[in-house]
């Protein structure tokens, strides 16, 4: 009883014109007070966005990290006027609000999404950072070192260059001898600023200068010699500036990675790694242990030390053997061995230093050569070459991924190979790190799926279609299962099932009128039989999935045929039925996607009506099979757009057509289906000119059958005639020719079909071609009338 009072509580809204409430808009967050938190502290964070008046959910992601709403906090600054009637304007809720950011003191350092959410669904993430350093929103920046605002280090400091010409003025104190470093995070980020970063001293001399340390962004160590106050000047190279010209400044004695070496290793062993940097306490090699259940692929390490937590810099963990680079290995005779499949860590330490490695395939099969650098900070710019045992070059390759060089070669059992691998621009150093893998291609059938959504909004009593599109590897030909579990209460799915051939589909998911809740995670799954074992997958989304149940929508569309089909070049029809509920009674459009080749044209359903066909229109060379069908219905409603899709797709099969044809001019060198326009002059039919003649062809493209077609002109006016023939059997053409006496009326163009006819598999097939234009012009007086495309007349003999 209290559902179907809540159900009829709803739809009373709705009639009463109440739907800008109960359709609430989906919030939006642009942009926050302070995006960088300390670990250990609670923040009172200013947000700014759309339609966050509604929002009553907030959901912050990652550990040790939460979001809490402040209620709206009334300005501190009245004003009174001397005849009344002025006040302070409060700040609109839709537009902005405030929340307490809690951070607790073991939060995840790095990365943390906020959303906020409400009847109209879930906000696009704001991004939040994490660190163990004191964090400041940029203060009253001075112009110059005498208004300077002084901070104390190590800190962060948000800021952004707001104009053009505009520079950043920090003071500081610093120690003799004690190292500090500014690191700049703006570029690589995606902020435009390309900043530039310049140390002064107490006389306002500059003592050192960055710009591209990381990238475009600075990064700078500096050593005082004396203990003295100094100023940070930051601003764009290019005097560039505005509200997106934001960075985040590191400064400090922090600890610091540059690099390391190895960027990576096999779970399950132990890796000497060396680390390079400052302030790392003394330290500069760990043993680190990879558990044999490590997770594969990159990681960000961070070195943890009295001073503090490092920056973050990536770590591969793999599965296959590891072994290191060995000098000298410049030359053939030198190279080292590998066996089988192998990562190499090595280095090219100085410049014009070449490495070398010997290969042998244990059998005739497809191997893959790749260097890992540049993707894990190395300034290496690999050039890999693969060789014959003389040292003849079989393939070369500089930039595969990025910067990163990567070989495919077929290898033949016991053949000996040489591997070079050197900087492009002969350059080497300690930091000049690489990972040279050599593997062979993944060839296990496998597959994966992706939809095209991340926030999803489903009327309760309606239906909601989630795109989805498998990829299929190495032969795969399963049948993929697409569906998701978990869902509240009063949601269900209707599971997707693409069998081999099927590229994608949609899975339904429907609610109740009396569903209850309004925003849930979502997380949708694909299932498969791959090499004999049951396979499941994660379905990758465009976000991260949110399930937002909103109230029913007045209207639905629903379809009568579970399946369908038509020919290439013809035309099928679906049957829709569009159910208006109480206090709507708006235009309805309805439409079709989902089928490449097959047009579909909007059916426009006017108040008062409700039912119509869908005209399905296959192209001449529309792809055959089976592939499924989505149909829905939009209006708008309160101004807002609402979309409901058929509770279930329709299973539409494209069949394929024995042959076509097309009319064409002679000697066009493509098949074309454009109209053909042709003119010819009303003359006498003893005349001796080309004018009253004129000729175009009729081309097959043969899908099967190889016999005769009989051509038939259809609309041929009074006063022309026309010699047709047969295109013979398994001939590409045959001409058709046009002769426009003294009784076609001039003036006037006329619509000409040509119909094609045969017959095939107990069948008489039928098609007309696209119009042929046939322009009738008057006799010729004084000056000669040349026919579009006449046909010659030989000349008579004098």
């Amino acid at each position: 009883m209290i559902m179907h009072a809540r159900v009829a509580l709803l739809w009373a809204l709705v009639s009463q014109g109440a739907l800008g409430a109960v359709f609430a808009p989906v919030p939006k967050l642009d942009s926050a007070s302070a995006t960088f938190f300390r670990r250990g502290t609670t923040n009172i964070v200013a947000i700014q966005g759309d339609g966050l008046g509604s929002a009553n959910e907030f959901h912050a992601t990652g550990t040790g990290v939460r979001a809490v709403p402040l209620p709206p906090a009334p300005s501190a600054v009245s004003v009174e006027g001397t005849a009344g009637g002025i006040s302070v304007q409060s700040s609109n809720p839709e537009k902005a609000g405030s929340i307490q950011f809690i951070v607790a003191a073991d939060a995840v350092l790095g990365a943390h999404e906020l959303r906020v959410a409400g009847p109209g669904g879930v906000s696009n993430p704001l991004v939040f950072q994490v660190s163990d350093i004191p964090e400041i929103v940029e203060p009253m920046q001075g112009k110059g070192w005498d208004d300077a605002p002084l901070v104390a280090m190590p800190t962060g400091i948000s800021g952004k260059i707001g104009a053009s010409s505009e520079s950043d003025y920090f003071k500081f104190h610093a120690m003799a001898g004690e190292e500090l470093l500014f690191d700049v995070q703006a570029n690589r980020t995606g902020s435009p600023l390309d900043a530039t970063l310049v140390l002064l001293d107490a006389k306002g001399t500059e003592v050192a200068r960055s710009e591209d340390g990381n990238g475009l962004d600075p990064f700078l160590v500096f050593t005082p010699k004396a203990e003295g106050d100094f100023v940070v000047r930051l601003s764009d190279a290019r005097y560039q500036g505005g509200g997106d010209y934001r960075y985040h400044l590191v400064a400090g004695p922090l600890p610091y990675v540059e690099s390391l070496f190895p960027f990576g290793g096999q779970r399950g062993s132990t890796v000497d790694v060396k680390f390079m940097g400052h302030r790392l306490a003394g330290t500069d090699r760990l043993n680190l242990a990879l558990a044999a259940d490590a997770p594969l692929g990159r990681q960000d390490l961070r070195a943890r030390t009295p001073m503090g937590s490092s920056n973050p810099i990536g770590f591969e963990v793999g599965d296959l053997p590891e072994i290191p680079e060995s000098e000298p290995n410049d030359a053939a005779d030198k190279a080292n061995a590998v066996n089988g499949a192998t990562v190499v860590n090595g280095r090219i330490e100085k410049p014009g230093d070449v490495d070398v490695f010997r290969f042998k395939s244990p059998a005739d099969q497809k191997w893959v050569i790749e260097v890992s650098a540049r993707r894990f900070g190395s300034p290496l710019d690999a050039l890999l070459t693969l060789m014959d045992a003389k040292g003849a070059v079989l393939q070369r390759n500089d930039d595969a991924v990025g910067l990163d060089a990567r070989i495919e070669f077929d290898a033949k059992k016991d053949v000996e190979y040489l591997v070079q691998l050197r900087d492009l621009t002969d350059r080497g150093g300690e930091r000049f790190g690489y990972r040279l893998s050599f593997r062979m291609p993944d060839t296990t059938p496998d597959f994966s799926v992706k939809a095209n959504a991340g926030r999803i909004r489903l009327h309760r009593g309606g239906w909601v279609a989630v795109r989805c599109d498998v990829a299929r590897r190495n032969g795969f030909d399963g049948i993929v299962r697409v569906g998701t579990g978990g869902l509240p209460p009063g949601v269900s799915a209707i599971p997707l099932a693409l069998g081999n051939g099927a590229e994608g589909g949609w899975l339904l998911l429907g609610a109740t009128e009396d569903a209850l809740g309004t925003n849930f995670p979502l997380r949708i799954g694909a299932s498969a039989e791959a090499g004999g074992r049951a396979a499941m997958r994660d379905v990758a989304m465009n976000e991260a999935g949110w399930l937002t149940l909103l109230p029913p929508a007045p209207f639905s569309v629903d379809v009568a045929q579970a399946s369908a089909s038509v020919e290439q070049n013809a035309t099928t029809m679906l049957d829709l039925a569009v159910t208006r509920r109480a206090g709507f009674d708006g235009e309805v459009k309805v439409m079709g996607e989902g089928v490449g080749g097959v047009n579909i044209a909007t059916l426009v359903l006017p108040p008062g009506k409700s039912r119509g066909q869908l005209s399905l229109n296959a192209a001449y060379n529309a792809a055959t099979g089976t592939r499924p069908l989505l149909v829905r219905a939009e209006a708008g409603v309160d101004g807002q757009t609402l979309v409901q899709p058929a509770p279930r797709a329709v299973d539409l099969t494209v069949r394929g057509i024995p042959l076509f044809a097309t009319a064409m001019l002679p000697g066009s060198p493509f098949f074309r289906t454009d109209a053909v326009k042709l003119s010819a002059a009303a003359l006498p039919t003893n005349s001796t000119s080309a004018a009253n003649s004129t000729e175009f062809v009729v081309k097959v493209e043969r899908r099967g059958f190889e016999g005769e077609v009989a051509l038939a002109l259809e609309g041929v006016p009074a006063g022309v005639t026309a010699t047709v023939q047969p295109v013979a059997a398994k001939g590409r053409e045959a001409s058709i020719r046009l002769l426009a006496t003294d009784k076609a009326e001039a003036g006037k163009e006329h619509d000409l079909v040509v119909v094609a006819t045969y017959a095939h598999e107990d069948r008489t097939w039928r098609q007309k071609t696209q119009p042929v234009k046939l322009q009738i012009l008057a006799a010729p007086t004084e000056t000669a009338v040349v026919a579009t495309n006449a046909v010659p007349v030989a000349k008579p003999t004098p």
